[in-house]
């Protein structure tokens, strides 16, 4: 007779070995990594410092994105690379100053775009295995080979550059394309040789095409001329699309309203109805559609792994006045390196990884969500991409942690134009503005903690810090 440890053992190895069956799996499920979290990025067009209710608009009313700062991480001193678009949304994009990315003014239809070799953020992203789609303006070029779809992007809906442009005469019409306004086929192509013409009065074209914009998906027109009355909620609603269509997979979308960058449309259900007129009524329904967006996250179950960020492109286009934005108490606005051309909105959310209703005052960047997502998804960088931006990732979690800079660069064509140390912002002579009717031909030190407006220079009574400054400038160009 078998002693009963043995039977034990004989009856019960069985049943334990079949059970590891079921139990290890189980296991394994429980200590596998958690998906990388889906990114959402949403860049407003020539939308103000102040032009947020959080930063201080009077008369827009943006309960969407007050929210999404209470939620989550707010930047006061949040900065784009250029205080013009196409050089700043690839500074986005790229997480390099134009110096190195190589775009350094305003792309037109049909012209330059950005080098397809330079890496941008949705490139860096496929290699991790998100899906990715941009929706609205991109204007970084708009041939066959810098357009979305040639940096990284599976999908592409919007115009290719700023809803005041035209059509370009080598863009073609998809077989299904739409048209607007008793427009046809004849009169796309007619506008395409007017174009073809007059193509080096841009001002010509403007007045006599109307901002009749094309509205491309992938590489061929589908909509001509836009409607734009309905951007805004087409470019959201196309993203919500594709959130439902991609749930089970990371995902990037990159959404980039037209507006509220003149000329100014909003839809019937939004026309009229903000307090501070149509420019007003462009950005509530923005803030509308971030709050539509939000809630199909979370209907969706994905909002609780899901990074949104929010900014704008520049500043706000003072010379047209009630339709253009504000800045605040920040001095000057797009074109220009003063503070409200180049400071904006900043705002992350990402639920469990960023404390709710955070404000940070620490200098930050556009440039910076490069190597931010980055280090989130565990995305390598190739060796020969330099950034300019640094994670944000440590900072975000835990906001009473320093970043580790406490300089910033600012740029204008291309060129190091000054930089901000601390409290204290340089700006060289013949870098002030890219508009020539405002260079002061005289250099600007200011003390932003006691002079955020900057209206008192103090270049003659601190040299010595201007020698400092100077120095610093010269010193990081030559890392350039």
């Amino acid at each position: 007779m078998k002693s009963l440890s043995g039977y034990i053992k004989q009856v019960a190895r069985p049943i334990l070995l079949s059970l590891s069956i079921f139990i290890v799996p189980a296991c394994a499920v429980n200590q596998q990594k958690p998906q990388s979290p889906n990114i959402v990025i949403i860049f407003t067009d020539d939308q103000g410092y102040e032009d947020v209710g959080v930063y201080g608009s009077p008369l827009i009313a943006t309960p969407h994105l007050d929210q999404l700062a209470s939620d989550g991480i707010r930047f006061t001193d949040f900065y784009v690379a250029s205080s013009v678009c196409s050089p700043s949304r690839a500074s986005l994009l790229t997480g390099q100053l134009p110096k190195l990315n190589g775009v350094d003014g305003v792309l037109w239809p049909g012209g330059a775009g950005m080098n397809p070799e330079v890496l941008t953020i949705a490139e860096l992203l496929k290699t991790k295995g998100y899906a990715t789609a941009l929706f609205g303006k991109w204007h970084l070029g708009d041939t066959q080979d810098t357009r979305p779809t040639a940096h990284g992007f599976d999908e592409y809906y919007g115009i290719p550059y700023s809803n005041d442009m035209f059509p370009h005469f080598t863009h073609k019409a998809a077989k299904n394309i739409q048209f607007n306004f008793a427009y046809n086929y004849e009169k796309f192509e007619w506008d395409k040789q007017h174009v073809k013409k007059f193509f080096k009065d841009k001002r010509k074209l403007k007045k006599d095409l109307n901002y009749a914009s094309p509205i491309f998906e992938g590489n061929k027109v589908v909509e001509y001329p836009a409607d734009q009355s309905l951007l805004t909620q087409k470019y959201f609603s196309r993203a919500r699309e594709y959130i439902s269509k991609h749930k089970n997979k990371p995902f990037l979308v990159f959404i980039t309203p037209s507006m509220p960058h003149i000329p100014l449309f909003a839809s019937e259900r939004f026309k009229g109805k903000s307090k501070r007129g149509l420019y007003g009524d462009t950005i509530e329904e923005i803030d509308y559609e971030i709050g539509a967006l939000r809630r199909h996250l979370k209907n969706l179950k994905l909002d609780k792994n899901t990074l949104v960020v929010f900014s704008s492109d520049n500043g706000p286009w003072l010379s047209f006045k009630e339709h253009g934005g504000s800045a605040g108490p920040l001095r000057g606005g797009k074109f220009t390196n003063f503070e409200g051309g180049v400071r904006v909105p900043g705002i992350m959310v990402w639920p469990g990884n960023i404390p709710t209703g955070t404000v940070s005052n620490q200098i930050s960047s556009t440039m910076d969500l490069f190597p931010t997502i980055a280090e989130i998804t565990g995305a390598e960088l190739p060796a020969k991409h330099k950034l300019n931006g640094q994670s944000l990732l440590r900072h975000l979690r835990n906001p009473t942690s320093t970043i580790n800079r406490d300089v910033h660069f600012y740029s204008l064509r291309g060129k190091v134009a000054g930089v901000r140390k601390g409290d204290w912002k340089y700006i060289r002579a013949e870098m002030v503005s890219r508009q020539k009717k405002m260079n002061l031909n005289t250099a600007l030190l200011f003390n932003l903690k006691n002079d955020v407006s900057e209206t008192n220079n103090l270049i003659d009574k601190f040299p010595q810090k201007v020698v400092e400054l100077e120095q610093l400038v010269q010193d990081f160009e030559k890392t350039l």
